[in-house]
């Protein structure tokens, strides 16, 4: 398989953590796309990551691709028991908002004009940062080590926001986040992945 991905990209590293926690890495091939052409002829999203498949089927989409490396895993990445799926299933969700909306504001702060910034838009996505690091706080309380798609996607959010939001500063008052954080960091395919800025 072949995974088509940017370095610093939050969406294409919760792909690539999902692979090597899967035990996929040996059979996913990563790729660093040079230019938006090159995303255009893998599918019509236009955006990264994309998996083309052993069968040659184009992936477009960062859940899609985690979800299809839990399958090939054998469910390696969510629980089976139902309130324990489901408690994985609102962790993930909440982190996805996260990192959402820290791209929300890293586009509008990184790639618009100063003059055409809308502070409305800033300063609602910050309030919404805010919320999930809150309610972070308080879900990955007993979490442990248990790796999921949910705990990809806490760290992958959590490093997001290192890179283009320090300012949040999530750490402060927030030591069950910080401590969550900083023990899964240390496993490789958490730290090997983490974005370089």
């Amino acid at each position: 398989m072949k995974l088509y991905i940017s370095g610093n990209s939050p969406y294409a590293r919760r792909a690539r953590m999902a692979a090597r926690e899967a035990g996929l890495a040996d059979r996913v091939e990563e790729i660093a796309i040079s230019g938006f052409d090159q995303l255009l002829e893998l599918g019509p999203g236009g955006k990264i990551p994309v998996l083309i498949t052993d069968e040659g089927r184009s992936l477009c989409e960062s859940l899609i691709i985690t979800r299809y490396f839990n399958d090939l895993s054998g469910g390696r990445l969510l629980p089976t028991e139902p309130a324990m799926r489901e408690d994985c299933l609102a962790l993930e969700s909440v982190a996805s908002v996260l990192m959402d909306s820290l791209f929300v504001r890293s586009m509008e702060q990184n790639h618009r004009e100063e003059a055409s910034r809308s502070n409305a838009v800033l300063q609602r996505e910050a309030e919404r940062c805010r919320r999930c690091y809150d309610t972070l706080e308080k879900m990955v309380v007993g979490e442990g080590d248990t790796v999921s798609l949910a705990s990809i996607a806490v760290i992958s959010s959590l490093g997001y926001a290192n890179w283009r939001a320090p300012e949040d500063d999530w750490r402060d008052g927030r030591p069950s986040l910080e401590s969550y954080y900083d023990h899964l960091m240390q496993r490789p395919a958490f730290s090997d992945t983490a974005p370089a800025f």
